[in-house]
């Protein structure tokens, strides 16, 4: 069974997500865990040091508790806490979310996300964009104005210099569930450059297995601003999600660097799919 974390942070933005998460995991036949991070610090010379801690916990705990119950209640759904489970955790929210993710190898993280952020924020990264750094498994972002549908057209954007290959298999195991027809597009910026290989290679891992249940196309398409034609691409073409590969870097360049995939789901109320560069799980 595939399982799904949704980090909450009792916001507009992780109502969105757990939203869009709960219908997901409807389609995906999969189980959700929400997950609430407790950001704050604790004298351990204090006498009541655990109390205090017993108590923060279980507020959070019954907090989750009660965000699922007014979520079932709004829907129709009933019992959902009993199918839903929580987590509680102290630390970093970004940092702990995404070791969470990685040690249970849950299959996706349905993270929230919005438009506006802080000094702080801007430098090292909101919390879903941390995750989306590190976390091993595909990251969906959600804006807080996105709704649900079940993706009938996605965009895959290809880099001609970044190995893909477990990326989009990763992607042709989610899109067996949605059948949904995909262009995979490349923005050019420089006419000379030659895709054919990058072409190519798609076309093998579409098919290395089993010949795909959904229909593509690979296209090659010219902007200058290449942030701006992925979105101008996919409002033309009605997408109903985007589908991004995060090119590795190392730690603290990837912090002082927003990639393609943050500067692109920025002010974007598509859901975004983030996937690791050749995606490797850790056993």
């Amino acid at each position: 069974m595939n399982r799904i974390l949704v980090p909450i942070d009792f916001t507009k933005v992780s109502d969105a997500a757990y939203h869009y998460a709960f219908h997901l995991s409807i389609a995906l036949k999969a189980e959700i865990t929400v997950i609430h991070v407790i950001n704050g610090g604790f004298s351990t010379v204090d006498a009541s040091f655990m109390d205090t801690m017993d108590i923060v916990y279980e507020s959070a705990n019954q907090k989750l508790a009660d965000f699922i119950n007014e979520f079932a209640e709004k829907t129709g759904n009933v019992d959902l806490d009993s199918m839903v489970k929580r987590e509680v955790r102290f630390g970093v929210p970004g940092f702990t979310i995404a070791d969470f993710a990685n040690d249970q190898k849950f299959d996706y993280v349905v993270a929230g996300m919005r438009d506006n952020h802080n000094v702080i924020e801007r430098v090292l990264g909101t919390t879903s964009t941390i995750i989306t750094k590190m976390a091993s498994c595909p990251v969906i972002l959600i804006h807080e104005n996105t709704n649900w549908i079940a993706p009938k057209k996605i965009i895959f954007t290809l880099d001609n210099s970044a190995d893909f290959d477990e990326s989009i298999s990763k992607f042709i195991r989610f899109n067996s569930e949605f059948k949904a027809s995909t262009d995979f597009i490349h923005i050019r910026q420089d006419e000379e450059v030659n895709l054919q290989h990058t072409k190519d290679a798609v076309i093998k891992e579409i098919f290395e297995s089993e010949v795909p249940d959904f229909s593509f196309e690979i296209k090659t398409i010219y902007g200058g601003d290449i942030v701006q034609s992925i979105v101008d691409y996919s409002i033309f073409e009605k997408a109903d999600m985007l589908v991004m590969v995060h090119r590795k870097r190392s730690l603290l360049d990837s912090f002082f660097n927003r990639s393609l995939c943050i500067k692109t789901a920025e002010g974007f109320h598509l859901p975004i799919m983030v996937l690791e560069e050749n995606l490797i799980r850790k056993l």
